[in-house]
């Protein structure tokens, strides 16, 4: 009886399972980004996303991660040049990240401003995305969490091409949960 009502108090002191937060669905989640040439001709991109958002001490931690092989451009050329040492350098750093702040789950629905801290080509850097409202509700088996920013090529040691590709980097996250059963 003591082992079985040691066994109950072991179970009631462990941490929250997963069950309690999402996955992301690789299938339908995205990161697209867009940055433009000659000041106006738009060159667009888009890769699938990965990962988790798991409670946190009653707040949720979202963790991304881009694997650069699922990048799909317009061009095949531009792919290539993406994935090169000029911009993302894919052979030495294969995911991009993004580590969220943990945020309410209130703020996830109401949406706002997120920070986090994104890594590409080996470099991190503290970021700011603004947060769409969302219907992610507690009881929600799924929903759909959006947000977009801009970050700058040099910040990240992109420095090639600046006579003719812009700096600024819009990013787009469409992310879709789903609770972990």
């Amino acid at each position: 009886m003591r082992a079985f009502a040691a066994v109950c108090l072991l179970l009631l002191m462990a941490p929250a399972r997963a069950a309690d937060g999402y996955t992301l669905d690789p299938e339908t989640s995205r990161v697209r980004f867009q940055l433009h040439a000659l000041g106006w001709w738009p060159v667009r991109g888009e890769a699938r996303a990965e990962g988790v958002v798991a409670p946190e001490d009653e707040r949720l931690r979202i963790d991304v991660r881009v694997p650069l092989a699922s990048l799909q451009m317009g061009r095949e050329g531009y792919r290539d040049w993406a994935l090169s040492p000029e911009f993302f350098w894919a052979a030495r750093h294969p995911d991009l990240r993004f580590r969220a702040d943990a945020i309410a789950p209130a703020d996830l629905r109401a949406g706002g401003e997120i920070r986090g801290e994104l890594q590409v080509r080996g470099r991190r850097r503290v970021v700011r995305f603004a947060l769409t409202g969302s219907d992610c509700s507690d009881t929600a088996s799924s929903c759909r969490v959006q947000a977009n920013g801009e970050l700058s090529r040099r910040e990240f040691g992109m420095r090639s091409r600046r006579l003719t590709l812009g700096d600024r980097i819009r990013i787009e996250l469409d992310l879709h949960l789903v609770r972990v059963p």
